[in-house]
């Protein structure tokens, strides 16, 4: 009986101290700064560090984001993922002017230090299209793909 509670209790301390070492990683200061500067009023960010850089994750109003900050607290990068309805204007109508028979199913938007670029996944009834835009709209194809769910 001794040796069940023993073995029980070395069972427990290993669990705990393995849940320990994946909690998040500690964010420094300047990241932390950038981050609450520039994100107001976010909620349930989950960080993780890439080496010289970390990384924060969150969902806000249905938009999920990932943010990419330096060690320094410099603002490298930041991918959002959201459908079409918060396509600027000007980027939807190129879009629906140039492939008018498909749907958007979803973008993928980049902010770096080169702009602002969106990969955008359309629809239609036989193919998937992939297609990047820029901020002016003009539109490039990227590929196109047989629909595998009908």
């Amino acid at each position: 009986m001794k040796n069940l509670i023993l073995s029980a209790a070395v069972l427990l301390t290993v669990s705990f101290n393995a849940n320990a070492s994946i909690a998040e990683p500690v964010v420094n200061e300047k990241a932390q700064q950038t981050f609450v500067a520039t994100f107001k009023n976010v909620n349930d960010v989950t960080w993780s560090n890439t080496g010289n850089n970390y990384e924060a994750f969150f969902e806000n109003d249905g938009i999920k984001t990932r943010v990419t900050i330096d060690t320094k607290g410099k603002l490298l990068q930041t991918i959002r993922y959201y459908k079409e309805e918060q396509l600027p204007s000007n980027v939807l109508y190129h879009v629906r002017n140039d492939y008018k028979n498909n749907e958007i199913h979803g973008v993928t938007e980049v902010s770096n230090k080169n702009g602002v670029h969106y990969r955008i996944v359309l629809k239609d009834a036989e193919s998937y299209t992939h297609i990047n835009a820029n901020q002016a709209g003009d539109t490039a194809l990227v590929a196109k793909y047989a629909r595998g769910d009908k």
